[in-house]
């Protein structure tokens, strides 16, 4: 194999990943790097090869029986990260981890929560939540004098309470997800594996609850259909609450601080709130929090934009490269919501990922951020940041540790 044109580990990469993947696209947009892991395979960048790629049956997230690159068992890959054997039941589980048929089956056991109709109805207790969090933002003591930590007092809150409520866990425990959640973006192994450990106690106790005292929440709900087992259960409730609020709190404060460094965008959406859906799309592409999808290999050997692929070979596509590439897109690398409110009604960006793993709390996702982003500008149409916000220096997702804000 060749040598790998970019480490996706190089520090230069892990502090700036939005300049990185972009140069890639611009300089080889299909080429031979070293992976977060450690592991060299494919880096697709161009939004056609990576839609392509997450659409097509012979790349598949399960490495088990493929060849070369691939040589392993889904379970060899989680042991060589450190994982647990007690926790690959559940790793083995989640839909990240399926293909084909068993993925499908696993996914229309909960897409009903996730429909446009349910998420109509979410509207009103959405609007609630974060009309209820301002209310106390505002009324903290020196509020709109001190800066306030805006992921700690607003975005982390909002995106913790919505997940929880749908998914059925109780508000006692939202906090214990919030902290989790904070653990497994750090990527510190030595601490993932107890933590991981407290989420699935956590996870199999809201079970033993909600089968004894049933409620209108999504566990209640998959427990009375059937057909799933405790395991299959609890790898769902973490699966869905990690994605649900870990990626949409990032997408409120990248979203927040994209629309505080552009006045003349928040202008447009004060004199035409209308555009808000469209604002939510654009920033979702420009500003979305993940990066990389997850790592896929070649089942057969294929070709891709041009480039032969072996059977085996490790696939990583660049979400955020797709999103800005500019045989896309007409202002590639800075937002446009008139633009997007005229040509994006069809979903054209990919910070939703793609093909059959495409994000299934989509509709939940977009309407979480419109009233999210809506009511807090209009709530402090001055709020700006106070410092340079400080990055987690991750490939795969671009995280803050805190976004300080004064109010107004």
């Amino acid at each position: 194999m060749p040598e790998p044109v970019v480490d996706l580990r190089d520090p230069a990469v892990l502090a700036d990943p939005v300049c990185g993947y972009d140069r890639v696209l611009a300089e080889s947009p299909i080429c031979w790097a070293r992976l977060p892991s450690g592991e060299e395979g494919w880096l697709v960048t161009r939004n056609e090869d990576v839609r392509a790629v997450l659409t097509n049956p012979a790349v598949r997230t399960d490495p088990t029986g493929l060849p070369g690159q691939g040589a392993q068992t889904q379970e060899q890959a989680f042991l060589a990260l450190g994982t647990p054997p007690e926790h690959l039941p559940y790793l083995r589980a989640s839909m990240l981890s399926l293909d084909g048929p068993e993925h499908t089956r696993l996914r229309h056991r909960i897409s009903h929560a996730f429909s446009a109709s349910r998420v109509s109805e979410l509207r009103p207790r959405v609007q609630q939540i974060v009309d209820e969090l301002l209310d106390d933002v505002e009324a903290a003591p020196g509020a709109g004098n001190t800066p306030v930590n805006l992921l700690d007092v607003f975005a982390y809150p909002v995106a913790t309470a919505v997940v929880c409520e749908l998914v059925g866990v109780p508000e006692t425990g939202w906090a214990d997800w919030w902290r989790w959640g904070k653990v497994l973006v750090g990527e510190d192994p030595a601490q993932i594996t107890p933590t991981f450990g407290e989420m699935v106690s956590s996870c199999h106790a809201l079970v033993e609850r909600r089968r004894a005292e049933p409620r209108d929440d999504l566990v209640s709900q998959v427990i009375a259909q059937g057909g799933l087992t405790d395991v299959d259960i609890v790898a769902l409730v973490v699966f869905l609450v990690l994605a649900g609020h870990e990626t949409m709190a990032h997408l409120l404060s990248n979203g927040a601080l994209a629309l505080m460094r552009d006045p003349a965008h928040r202008e447009l959406l004060r004199a035409e709130p209308a555009l808000w859906p469209a604002a939510v799309r654009e920033l979702v592409r420009t500003d979305g929090p993940v990066q990389l999808a997850r790592l896929r290999y070649a089942a057969t050997d294929l070709e891709v934009g041009g480039v032969r692929i072996a059977a085996g070979d490790p696939v990583q596509a660049v979400l955020g490269a797709a999103n800005r590439d500019p045989a896309q897109f007409a202002h590639p690398r800075h937002a446009d919501v008139r633009w997007q409110a005229e040509h994006g009604r069809r979903e054209s960006s990919l910070g939703f990922g793609w093909g059959p793993h495409f994000c299934l709390g989509v509709a939940l996702a977009k309407l979480e951020a419109e009233v999210a982003l809506r009511g807090l500008f209009e709530r402090f149409p001055a709020m700006h940041p106070v410092d340079e916000p400080e990055w987690v220096p991750l490939p795969r997702a671009r995280h803050r540790v805190s976004l300080h804000v004064r109010l107004r």
